[in-house]
């Protein structure tokens, strides 16, 4: 007989008093926090909430459009053929028999955070060193001889080990470790540093679970750090440093020993871990979040949020949480309270849109999701769409996740289902997270094709489309 929702709460979190708590979250923050904390394929999934998307396992529409919010009489664009004679790779399932799969680069250890040079070349920040790839034969793929070191990890500092954009003018490479955020000058063609690194952002919180420094930048060339929480759900001294985007203006003249952390606009707050970053066209900040352990195993759900629009937003960590698939649940996107903790809030409470800002669409717990970025290339038939990258689950039985989706923004806000598009095949069909890549950071590419990175393989793969 199935759990009531009550008794579910009541058996997870009535477990003795706050100490005991304490104890189980400074166990989950041990085991496997930073990989992810999402580990659950729904058996079953309801149906879509009417203000919240949800996820599925069907292949999307592969129906060309030239933009999200055009109308449904304009006429889609021609699509670009991405595909190389290169042939796919092996047990790899596509949502859409036109997309092909390569690997465009390989030899980069635990690659991370990538970013398109204004010339085209991809950067990589891969085990401390931004590394530059440039394809000139344009084959699609990179040989021995189209690879530099641009720069490596900074003496006297922690090695790199996520962080990586472009200034919006093109002047110089920013790359981040737990504690710092760099900067090398750079000009249109650079493969190597031509100066030293330089000290933009210090005393960030470092250690604790969650230690990658995602970068993005405005049009307006502000930057945003994302600070991912301690532990599973916090309550240690310094969280309030952590769980949250912070927003610097940059200076004309850097000061010394760079700007300090707490001093930069709490941009978003109540964010677990908002690896993925990413501004589209149209100059909205989107998010993809890594939920918490300890509930269940379907919740709570990754979260896409919009981070932009008035005032400082609360998206509610580490006092709510998003539901998934729950038994006696409300649907995808309801908020919920935690239990057991210092300081009690309630459902409602969590559910009162004055207090938090709900997600933009709620994806399967333990995905994992590390990146996201607009689709603007022209050849996939997904201009203006959201593609996520799932790194996948650490610990989940049966794991899911090691995957690419789309989500299909309409407006300013995603409908439908996200879908997955990209991952490992058996029997013809997706099998979740058991995929010998785990992807991180997606970007598209100067020539129409979806670029992510693999930290598992230590690759980069290219996604094409065949019309």
């Amino acid at each position: 007989m199935p759990v009531s929702h009550a008794g579910r709460l009541q058996r997870v979190y009535d477990r003795g008093p706050v100490r005991a708590v304490f104890a189980a979250v400074l166990v989950l923050s041990s085991v496997a926090v930073a990989a992810s904390c999402a580990e659950d394929p729904a058996t079953s999934s309801p149906p879509p909430d009417a203000s919240v998307a949800d996820v599925v396992a069907a292949p999307p529409d592969s129906a060309a459009r030239v933009d999200a919010g055009d109308a449904a009489t304009d006429a889609p664009a021609p699509l670009v053929n991405t595909c190389t004679d290169a042939g796919s790779y092996p047990e790899t399932w596509l949502a859409d028999p036109h997309l092909c799969l390569t690997v465009f680069a390989d030899a980069l250890p635990v690659a991370r955070q990538m970013a398109f040079a204004p010339n085209g070349d991809l950067f990589v920040q891969a085990a401390g060193n931004i590394n530059a790839l440039f394809d000139d034969d344009k084959s699609g793929a990179i040989g021995g001889a189209e690879r530099a070191t641009f720069a490596t990890s900074v003496d006297g500092f922690a090695e790199l080990n996520h962080g990586l954009a472009f200034s919006p003018n093109g002047a110089f490479v920013y790359a981040s470790n737990d504690s710092t955020v760099f900067r090398w000058a750079y000009a249109k063609g650079d493969r190597v540093a031509t100066g030293p690194a330089a000290v933009v952002v210090s005393n960030m919180p470092a250690g604790g679970g969650h230690t990658s420094r995602t970068l993005a930048f405005d049009p307006q060339g502000r930057l945003y750090v994302n600070v991912g929480s301690i532990g599973d759900v916090d309550w240690f001294p310094g969280d309030e440093l952590r769980a949250m985007v912070r927003r610097f203006t940059i200076p004309a003249s850097l000061p010394a020993g760079g700007i300090d952390y707490a001093s930069g606009e709490i941009y978003a707050s109540g964010m677990r871990n908002e690896v993925g970053l990413s501004f589209d066209s149209k100059g909205r900040l989107w998010g993809v979040e890594n939920g918490s352990d300890g509930i269940d195993g379907d919740n709570p759900g990754e979260e896409i949020n919009r981070l932009d629009g008035p005032g400082s937003r609360f998206f509610g960590h580490n006092l709510c949480w998003s539901e998934y698939a729950l038994d006696g649940g409300l649907g995808r996107g309801t908020q919920w309270a935690y239990r057991g903790y210092a300081v009690e809030q309630t459902d409602v409470w969590c559910r009162d849109t004055k207090n938090v800002h709900p997600p933009a669409a709620v994806m399967q717990g333990h995905w994992a999701t590390l990146g996201v970025a607009e689709y603007t290339g022209g050849s996939l038939p997904w201009n203006g769409d959201l593609i996520i990258a799932a790194h996948g689950s650490s610990s989940r039985d049966p794991a899911v996740g090691r995957l690419l989706a789309r989500a299909h923004v309409v407006g300013d806000s995603i409908q439908g289902a996200v879908t997955p598009i990209v991952g490992h095949a058996v029997d013809g069909g997706l099998e979740q997270g058991k995929w010998d890549v785990r992807p991180v950071d997606v970007r598209s590419g100067p020539d129409g094709a979806v670029y992510f990175s693999d930290d598992l393989g230590h690759r980069v793969f290219r996604l094409g489309y065949r019309p």
